[in-house]
């Protein structure tokens, strides 16, 4: 286990690996653990990062800080307290993709490349009962489904923050963000996926430089699809802004009108 500090609070991280450095940013379900796969399967040609939120995980349960934008600030004040200085690939799921979005946006010097999972382009692809109720009904009532690496986890989640930070992401819109990219953007979506809905049709005149794959997968397609998932990831991290080449053609799609 390793820590942080930031203030009076901690950041719990854990990190592996060599190389270019990339940062898996869990969601509103879990905790740093579920990535642990994809980090070592990145771990051989990356040094790999992943933290808990607060309120998630053993970061702490740090109240004033649980809303949207102070997850954002979370991010890059975990980079700056690593003295991380290269640029990063992020890669984000649900609460964390819409993180990792916004940070790059506002901070394009800091990043390489972004891929989010199950990002929320839009507030109403949100599932409102990440609002009102408790993580352990919305894995098991919503999700329906098991995963050792989310289950270890689940009881340390306050789920004030869950709540909280699914009210804040109802209340925006992510499109432009995702239109203006200014990294290569890389959009992961599981088909079948009952928490975060899959709304690309929303994406009008999407640039080279941002792409989406849908995988028929649930809500944690790093768990579900792991080798698909982790070669996507893997592809993405080494491509040189021609997603195209990252996904065989019959997943990848990039909407024009």
């Amino acid at each position: 286990m390793s820590i942080a500090t930031v203030g009076d609070n901690l950041i719990h991280y854990e990190v592996l690996g060599r190389g270019e450095p990339v940062i898996f940013v869990h969601g509103w379900l879990g905790s740093w653990r579920y990535w642990w796969p994809s980090m070592q399967a990145l771990s051989a040609r990356h040094r790999t990062f992943a933290f808990d939120f607060w309120g998630f995980g053993d970061s702490s349960k740090y109240s004033e800080k649980y809303a949207f934008d102070a997850y954002v600030e979370m991010l890059g004040d975990f980079i700056d307290k690593l003295g991380i200085f290269k640029p990063v690939t992020l890669v984000g799921h649900a609460l964390g993709g819409a993180v990792a979005l916004r940070y790059t946006v506002q901070n394009p010097d800091r990043v390489q490349r972004v891929a989010s999972v199950a990002v929320p382009l839009v507030g109403d692809a949100v599932n409102e009962r990440l609002t009102t109720w408790d993580s352990s009904s919305v894995l098991s009532r919503v999700v329906g489904a098991s995963y050792p690496e989310v289950d270890m986890e689940l009881r340390k989640t306050d789920n004030v923050a869950m709540n909280s930070t699914a009210r804040d992401v109802i209340q925006e819109n992510f499109i432009q963000d995702a239109l203006t990219c200014p990294r290569p953007f890389l959009m992961i979506f599981g088909d079948q996926d009952p928490l975060v809905k899959q709304m690309t049709d929303r994406l009008v005149d999407t640039p080279d430089s941002v792409a989406y794959v849908s995988l028929e997968c649930n809500h944690f397609p790093m768990l579900e699809q792991a080798m698909k998932f982790n070669r996507l990831v893997l592809d993405f991290t080494h491509s040189d802004g021609n997603l195209q080449a990252i996904a065989p053609k019959d997943h990848w799609q990039r909407r024009n009108r």
